[in-house]
């Protein structure tokens, strides 16, 4: 039995949901099909935006409505599941859900079939959201694929796209021949007249009171002369405005007296329709109002018709009729269009030139010799992809991109401290400071300058020391906040700030850059210890760590270790009260920072050399896992509502501070069984901040070398702060440690 040759399939909108991508998908899907023949399976996954979808015919396979997010995971699923070789992805901002049609990228980033993506539209001013979806699908799909010159030098110049991930393939025509035009006129009655056509889904964009108002004083000197808009309402103008648009312009053909020379069709044709009225027009016009338009299926469709062709200079039509094949006019210019249409109906041999020049070019544009171009790419695609492991078990362990950086946790520091929040990438200094934070970079300076000799840490390390040492009130305890004025907001800080800085403290102890800085951190930390006791569940988890950081310096001092040991029970004790087969955890909530708990328990077992807390860290994390792990993705609780036991988990607000948490978490489990599963999982944890999550975003910045501050149903926050830079950066240098160590052993 012969093999397949290829399998593919098209996600998009699909015929007869009405719209110019649903035209686009169905034409291509087809055309292909055709190519390849029956040997192959070509099928199609549409997009809905009503619940009840349309009537698909067979090649439509799978449906997913727009605005549910769910139904994005459960496609990729179904194509994983497929025979396909090949995913070819339409996109538009507009046709997918969320924020700039942003839940494509859950579908994408979760395929293990090799993805190609079909760019409708690439702005040269797009919003930062617009720009990341983009260049997350660049990084995620095999190739992107644009039809016209320009879009791939936008592509490479705002998007930073390589030119390795970009092909041009022109948008595909009907293979039209040009034949007389007499006989589609009589079929529409139109025989004898002049005839100018606009087709497409009508919407207040189209500019088609530009022509109306150039026809007064044509149709005096051409009174054979008739306009005819071709079309139906666009569904999504139609939904929101209704025939608003439609009606202004009925009532402007009845003011300027055209009720005999403009006809409304307001249909949406069928293809062999279509091509009659392109064969049956002199003219065709697209007078589009607005510039960054850079693809049209109507003035291609036009082109490969051979119609004489005037046009205003939106990009796509700027570069189609560039070299004679069509002419130009200024952006609502009636006076200009009646100007070319009155000296292209008085001379039959320009008008016979324009189509000649249109029609040569179009020839390269027909649906079968385009197909041909994307089976060339779907080919190397199928052939250089191989499938994509998605399971935890992925062999790529560890990381060592992207570098180490501290260019934006420089940007947000100055002599004070690390300012909390940034407005976008720049520091809000109205937020003033915080000893979480500070306490957090402090740990972190001190772990690269150990790991990785980093001068740039070794520079800012005293500043997050001295912040510090600041905030510790005389009786060892911690303010928390510190106005940009450098005055204290608090009396007593959270005791989560005052195990975070305990934690610093502790590993500055242990593994200091300079003797002087271990003398001051063992100071400080023996003012804070008699309040450890009286701390909550993070508090206590939080200063457990410091202890033992400590105690890795000062392994015989008992009265820390039995601190320890004190806490470490607390923790075992909360746990036996509120846990269940179904519920394995310390109190009745998932809220954040989760990680760090089971992870305090990790390296208390180590020290103290009890199975007991062994087993309790190995439950609690692996429960932690069990409800983050969504489709083979990370997708930590968020922060809007957490998660209520017996209630629904809270999907978003997703932060930074999460997913490092289960970094390190997994590191100090891998640390104390020395179980690669644990590499793995860790591996895991950190791919969510380069994208592996529910969005398919990456949350760190190549560009900026910051880290969002979560990851919201919208996308990715547009801040960057110092919590979340801190978060990234420990979960980094974690990467970094246990690669070096692999590489060693």
């Amino acid at each position: 039995m012969l093999k397949p040759e290829l399998n593919i399939a098209f996600v998009g909108n699909y015929l007869p949901r009405l719209c110019g991508i649903a035209t686009f998908t169905t034409d291509l899907c087809e055309a292909v099909a055709k190519q390849l023949g029956r040997r192959s399976n070509v099928f199609a996954v549409a997009v809905n935006d009503t619940e009840q979808g349309c009537a698909y015919p067979p090649r439509v396979e799978f449906t997913l409505l727009k605005n549910r997010q769910s139904d994005y995971y459960e496609a990729a699923n179904f194509l994983n599941a497929s025979n396909a070789d090949v995913v070819c992805v339409q996109h538009e901002y507009g046709i997918y859900g969320g924020w700039d049609g942003i839940y494509i990228l859950s579908l994408i980033s979760s395929l293990s079939v090799p993805v190609v993506v079909v760019l409708h539209t690439v702005l040269k001013n797009p919003t930062p959201n617009q720009k990341k979806i983009v260049q997350e699908m660049a990084r995620w799909a095999g190739r992107l694929v644009v039809m016209s010159e320009l879009a791939v030098t936008i592509l490479q110049e705002v998007y930073a796209v390589p030119a390795g991930k970009i092909s041009l393939l022109y948008h595909g025509t009907p293979n039209f021949s040009l034949l007389d035009k007499t006989h589609y006129k009589k079929r529409f009655q139109v025989e004898g007249n002049q005839t100018l056509l606009t087709f497409g889904l009508l919407s207040p964009n189209k500019g088609i009171e530009t022509v109306i108002n150039a026809l007064p004083e044509l149709v005096r000197e051409f009174p054979k002369l008739i306009y005819i808009v071709l079309g139906k309402t666009h569904p999504n103008v139609l939904s929101e405005y209704g025939e608003q648009y439609r009606s202004s312009l009925i009532a402007l053909v009845d003011k300027l007296g055209l009720q005999e020379r403009v006809i409304f069709d307001d249909r949406f044709v069928s293809l062999p329709e279509l091509y009659a009225w392109l064969m049956a027009a002199d003219i065709y016009i697209t007078p589009y109002l607005n510039e960054a338009q850079i693809v049209s299926g109507t003035l291609s469709y036009a082109l490969g018709a051979g119609n004489a062709i005037i046009s205003t200079p939106y990009w796509y039509a700027k570069e189609m009729l560039a070299g004679g094949r069509g002419r130009l006019i200024d952006f609502g210019d009636s006076r200009a269009l009646a100007g070319m249409l009155r000296e292209l109906l008085s001379d039959k041999a320009k008008l016979k030139s324009l189509r000649a020049k249109a029609y040569e070019f179009g020839r390269q544009m027909s649906w079968d010799k385009v197909a041909a171009g994307y089976l060339e790419l779907f080919r190397r695609a199928a052939a250089g992809g191989a499938r994509r492991s998605l399971a935890l078990k992925t062999p790529a362990l560890l990381l060592r991109e992207p570098a180490f950086d501290l260019t934006h946790l420089q940007r947000l520091t100055d002599d004070t401290g690390l300012i909390q929040h940034a407005k976008y990438i720049v520091p809000d200094r109205h937020t003033g400071y915080c000893l979480d934070d500070n306490s957090r970079a402090l740990m972190l300076c001190a772990r690269a300058f150990f790991l990785l000799r980093s001068d740039g840490a070794k520079a800012l390390l005293p500043t997050y020391f001295s912040f510090t040492h600041f905030m510790q009130t005389p009786d060892g305890r911690f303010r928390n906040f510190l106005d940009y004025q450098r005055h204290f907001l608090d009396e007593t800080g959270s005791d989560d700030s005052f195990g975070r800085a305990l934690w610093a403290l502790g590993h500055l102890i242990w593994r200091p850059p300079r003797d002087a800085y271990r003398s001051l951190a063992f100071e400080c930390f023996q003012k804070a210890l008699p309040h450890v006791r009286g701390l909550n569940l993070r508090g206590k988890a939080l200063a457990m760590l410091g202890l033992a950081a400590y105690l890795r310096c000062y392994q015989g001092d008992e009265s820390v270790a039995a601190l320890l040991r004190e806490c470490a029970d607390a923790l075992l004790a909360m746990y036996r009260e509120t846990a269940s087969a179904d519920w394995r955890w310390f109190e009745d909530i998932i809220c954040y920072d989760n990680g760090i708990i089971p992870m305090a328990l990790f390296q208390a077992a180590a020290l103290l050399r009890e199975e007991k807390y062994l087993r309790v860290a190995r439950e609690t994390l692996g429960f932690l896992e069990r409800i983050t792990n969504n489709n083979g993705r990370l997708s930590v609780v968020g922060s809007r509502g957490w998660y209520k036991r017996g209630g629904e988990r809270a999907r978003y607000d997703q932060q930074p501070i999460d997913a490092a948490a289960l970094v390190l978490a997994y590191q100090s489990a891998y640390r104390v069984t020395r179980e690669k599963e644990y590499l793995q999982k860790m591996r895991w944890a950190f791919g969510w901040f380069l994208g592996e999550n529910d969005m398919g975003m990456s949350l760190y910045d190549h560009e900026t070398k910051g880290c969002a501050d979560g990851l919201l149903p919208e996308g990715v926050s547009l801040n960057q702060g110092g919590e979340s830079m801190v978060s990234f950066l420990m979960a980094l240098l974690a990467m970094i440690e246990e690669y070096e160590l692999e590489s060693a052993a």
